[in-house]
């Protein structure tokens, strides 16, 4: 796990601001910025990845630990005022560069996500604490997109049992909370 501490120091005619990338493209823009010099720093967090498959016509699970950004289709870059947004745009993996309002508070913000991927490497960090069990919510994102469902356990290695309803019917599944955006529903 790399981390580079120039990002959290303050710099003269540098900005440190989020990145929005393309779905799938953290780690793609973290190599681009890597090979042009430019500071980075893409928050990692630990998770189950699980393959279904058959054998000999009989179904297997295997799984395994990987790493995925803590926010997907985030990447945090420190960039020079003079330049560095045209460099970061030419990328082809930014969306859109934010700029936060505070510097000095964003540089702290940065600081407390280290602090919080350090914990989550080594033990679970649930992500998703608005929704419990239970509560109905609405997915936002993802290929779920506009289902609504109930939760209806939260299981080890960051899986959820989900309820969703689609066409009048409700189907049980598995499902990562960290993939989707999910909102809860009152009432």
């Amino acid at each position: 796990m790399e981390f580079d501490d120039r990002i959290l120091l303050p710099e003269e005619n540098h900005i440190l601001c989020p990145i929005y990338t393309l779905p799938l493209n953290e780690f793609k823009l973290k190599k681009y910025c890597k090979e042009r010099g430019i500071v980075n720093y893409l928050p990692l967090r630990k998770t189950w990845k699980i393959n279904n498959y058959l054998k000999r016509g009989k179904p297997y699970q295997q799984s395994q630990v990987v790493l995925r950004p803590m926010f997907p289709s985030y990447i945090f870059v420190k960039m020079p005022m003079d330049g560095g947004r045209a460099s970061i745009m030419d990328s082809r993996s930014a969306i859109r560069i934010l700029t936060p309002s505070s510097q000095e508070r964003f540089i702290e913000d940065v600081r407390a996500i280290r602090s919080i991927e350090q914990v989550a490497l080594e033990q679970e960090v649930e992500f998703n604490p608005e929704v419990r069990v239970g509560d109905r919510f609405i997915i936002e994102s993802g290929v779920w997109a506009g289902v609504t469902g109930w939760l209806k356990k939260k299981g080890k290695h960051c899986s959820w049992t989900v309820e969703l309803e689609i066409v009048n019917q409700s189907v049980q599944t598995a499902i990562d909370p960290s993939q989707y955006k999910m909102r809860r529903l009152e009432g």
